[in-house]
């Protein structure tokens, strides 16, 4: 039985973040999400208290599910080729839906305090994962660098700005100029040993 509530939960969820990224945060209803799934708004408010809580659970599972997937697909890699690989996946080459999600949920959290903790604890994580990565290096003699959150934090930066920038006319140039300079900033910063994967 759990399962099977677990599973609606979450086909809730899912259906409300694909609509976030057909429409923007701000565009759908509740209407939209029962139409889609062919529930009514009751099976909805059982799980869910209200529709902010609903939104803001649609988005933080997706954004954790994010992080999760490219954890799993950058752990086989020396910690150069994660920072550079994360770098090439988090910066859009093309219009990027989710990219869009993101700058929808930027406009949210500018004007209301709970969806600005969401951002802010998406922000952390990211910087966390990467902080791990730059951490690793550094204990495997790949990094060499005396202050790895300062560098976390500037790579963080970067990542963002340049995020930010690439989502409004992203082009394959562009993308490649940016990888550039961060691979240049990687190399100034953490001094990485020559090498491949491990």
């Amino acid at each position: 039985m759990k399962k099977n509530t677990d599973e609606l939960k979450h086909r809730i969820l899912d259906t409300a973040v694909a609509l976030f990224i057909e429409k923007g945060i701000a565009g759908v209803t509740t209407r939209d999400v029962t139409e889609q799934l062919g529930l009514s708004r009751s099976h909805i408010y059982h799980y869910f208290s209200n529709w902010q809580a609903l939104s803001l659970a649609a988005l933080e599972r997706f954004m954790a599910q994010e992080i999760a997937q490219f954890t799993r697909e950058a752990e086989e890699l020396a910690p150069e080729q994660q920072l550079l690989r994360l770098a090439e996946i988090y910066l859009p080459d093309s219009v990027d839906a989710t990219w869009k999600l993101y700058d929808s949920l930027w406009q949210m959290a500018a004007n209301n305090e709970v969806w600005a903790a969401l951002a802010e604890k998406n922000i952390a994580s990211w910087s966390a994962l990467i902080g791990g990565m730059i951490q690793q290096g550094v204990e495997q003699q790949r990094f060499h660098t005396a202050d790895a959150a300062r560098v976390t934090r500037q790579l963080s930066a970067m990542l963002n700005g340049y995020a930010e920038v690439l989502s409004i006319t992203p082009s394959a140039e562009k993308h490649r100029q940016a990888m550039m300079d961060i691979t240049a900033f990687i190399r100034l910063a953490l001094r990485p040993a020559s090498g491949g994967q491990r």
